[in-house]
């Protein structure tokens, strides 16, 4: 999929996220409360994704600026860390993966690189002043965002998502499922345990019911009615996946022409 980053990339976005950003869980109680179901519901959040990897020396030296910035903006900004499948960085995965492909278009870039709400912000280490005054400028721009309701359940050995948004809504939704303290045996600095990590994802086309991005670990169902538009989606959790760790992020991203739009 092409994208052009003259065009605006607007999205609507909400997160339920343990100690990371967004709709904040206690850490005390984060099982109990997964097993029981979480619920949230807005789109105005801001989206901060930074490609960076275990092996970037920039990368570690700048982690604790970018993770007290995120903190300062606390709910207003979700914070998600990509990492490539490139065969030397152990925490890259087919998530992240696909979502560097849709963000950069299959094109290679540095690390690190920030991207707000699917749009560059900076490549290399950018200073964290100027990078705040590009999020307060992206959350200037969120006055008029559709809301939709997300809650995500743990039954089983399984993660059960629902999603509900008004029906005349096109485009792509996604499911993007977070960890913190991962490990590495393959970093470089100071850095072992990396948080904000993008571990899983789904994407679904609204137009035609299809799944874009995902593995057979996940299911789901989209169901319209003249008013909303219900979704369902079924994660297996995988063996290698602390549920104690995980945050949740959804986001709905409209295609317009060749390029992705993000509107909230």
């Amino acid at each position: 999929m092409k994208r052009n980053y003259n065009q605006p990339f607007i999205t609507i976005l909400i997160v339920i996220i343990f100690s990371l950003n967004g709709t904040i869980v206690n850490p005390n109680t984060f099982s109990q409360e997964l097993t029981k179901g979480i619920e949230t519901k807005g789109g105005s959040l801001v989206l901060l994704e930074e490609y960076t990897a275990t092996w970037c020396q920039v990368c570690a030296e700048i982690e604790p600026d970018v993770k007290e910035l995120a903190s300062i903006h606390n709910e207003r900004v979700a914070l998600i860390a990509l990492h490539p499948a490139d065969g030397v960085d152990d925490i890259g995965n087919y998530a992240s993966s696909k979502r560097i492909s849709a963000l950069f278009n299959g094109s290679v870039t540095s690390t690190p690189t920030f991207l707000l709400d699917g749009k560059i912000a900076s490549k290399g280490a950018p200073l964290m002043s100027q990078l705040n005054i590009k999020i307060l400028q992206s959350q200037s721009k969120k006055s008029n965002f559709t809301e939709i309701y997300f809650s995500v359940k743990r039954v089983n050995e399984s993660l059960n998502f629902k999603i509900e948004m008004d029906s005349n809504y096109e485009g792509i939704v996604n499911i993007m499922i977070l960890e913190n303290k991962v490990t590495s045996n393959n970093y470089i600095g100071d850095l072992e345990k990396f948080d904000n990590v993008l571990k899983e994802m789904i994407s679904m086309n609204l137009s035609n019911n299809e799944m874009i991005a995902g593995t057979s670990d996940w299911a789901f169902e989209i169901n319209n009615s003249s008013e909303k538009r219900l979704i369902n989606a079924t994660y297996k959790i995988s063996g290698d996946m602390n549920v104690d760790n995980l945050g949740f992020l959804a986001s709905h991203e409209i295609i317009e022409g060749d390029e992705i739009s993000v509107k909230g």
